[in-house]
């Protein structure tokens, strides 16, 4: 009963410590003529709510002890966050995230936008963001419609970015698929706890890679459950799109295991006796199985350029495991490493041919 009662107070102390809602803004502040706004949305009708508030700053570090604010946002009411870094926090680093979090249910939402009043567009440019909780972090998935470079529409950049919401780090990697739907960069990327990663540039992140990125696409994988986004802007007249990562379920095929073959080696005195050694390919994966019927021996097994691949200072009389991957085709040569084995140490030794697939 003790057992079973230590059980249930554990899992509630677990529930209550958690949050009932998590949030992330993934780009804010105001850098290159860009600003951020944000508004926060309690939908009770009943009770006032308090959101606290984590400016996290771009650039990849540790996050995890970043302070908070606390805002009261009264029931059935939004509130408004122009130029949020500075409105809620009172100013920080030009480019972060900001992380929302609540006992309570709650709306947030992001417009990043270029002041362009005084240009030719006589007005704001930019794009909405989605306030993203927690729950919907992915370890798997895709950002599409990514340009970059010269298209019949004009000249186009894509960044990409993200946040990993979690208190370890992830490694996340990203594939770039080019316009005909080929792999030209593969890379990883070491999240932090509660990092991120401001807007880059992908032709820079992936090694400026000469592939047509008209139309490309990322694919990623991690091992922890992470926001990425891209974000792709008319170089002409300066619109920006943002781009959610989407799911991915795509499950990449099995690549079968070679089939493993059996070699026996048993020495004697003074030979060894090798069964199994015919029709051995070069990449042939093999378990070799070494035991002694007489005397007292040991066994080194030779690559053809003479790399050791098997090394026993002593064969015991029960069988002895080794499974190697034979490297290259030519002669594996093999020998006794016991000088003091008797008389006929010299001669204790032989080959196999392993052939080339």
């Amino acid at each position: 009963m003790m057992k079973r009662l230590t059980i249930v107070l554990c899992l509630l102390v677990f529930a209550t410590s958690s949050f009932a809602k998590d949030v992330l803004l993934s780009v804010s502040g105001k850098a290159n003529g860009f600003f951020t706004d944000a508004r926060i949305l309690n939908p009770s009708f009943d009770e006032d709510i308090t959101v606290s508030a984590q400016y996290l700053p771009a650039g990849n570090g540790n996050n995890t002890g970043a302070s908070s604010v606390h805002i009261v946002i009264p029931k059935r009411t939004m509130k408004v966050f122009d130029d949020a870094v500075q409105s809620i926090f009172g100013g920080g680093p030009a480019l972060g995230a900001i992380r929302l979090t609540s006992d309570d249910d709650f709306v947030a939402t992001q417009r990043i936008y270029q002041d362009a009043r005084q240009g030719p567009q006589a007005g704001t440019l930019g794009q909405f963001v989605p306030g993203l909780d927690v729950t919907s972090a992915k370890t798997k998935g895709v950002l599409l419609q990514l340009k970059s470079g010269l298209t019949t529409l004009g000249t186009f950049r894509t960044n990409w970015g993200g946040v990993n919401p979690n208190a370890v780090v992830a490694n996340v990697t990203l594939k770039l698929y080019d316009k005909n739907n080929v792999v030209v960069v593969t890379k990883t990327f070491a999240f932090q706890p509660f990092g991120v990663q401001g807007p880059t540039n992908i032709a820079g992140f992936f090694d400026n890679t000469a592939a047509d990125l008209t139309d490309a696409w990322i694919s990623f994988t991690s091992d922890q459950p992470v926001f990425l986004y891209g974000s792709v802007v008319d170089s002409g007249s300066s619109d920006p799109t943002f781009v959610a990562a989407a799911d991915d379920s795509g499950v990449p095929p099995t690549v079968p295991e070679p089939p493993q073959k059996v070699v026996n080696v048993s020495a004697i005195n003074w030979a060894f006796g090798v069964s199994g050694a015919d029709g051995l390919k070069q990449g042939d994966q093999v378990r070799f199985l070494i035991s002694a019927g007489e005397g007292i021996h040991g066994f080194r097994l030779f690559s053809p350029t003479g790399q050791i691949l098997i090394d026993l200072a002593t064969i015991e009389i029960s069988e002895t495991e080794h499974v190697i991957t034979l490297p290259a085709s030519g002669t594996y040569a093999f020998l006794c490493t016991r000088d003091l084995c008797g008389v006929g140490h010299t001669t204790m030794n032989g080959s196999f041919v392993v052939t080339t697939p």
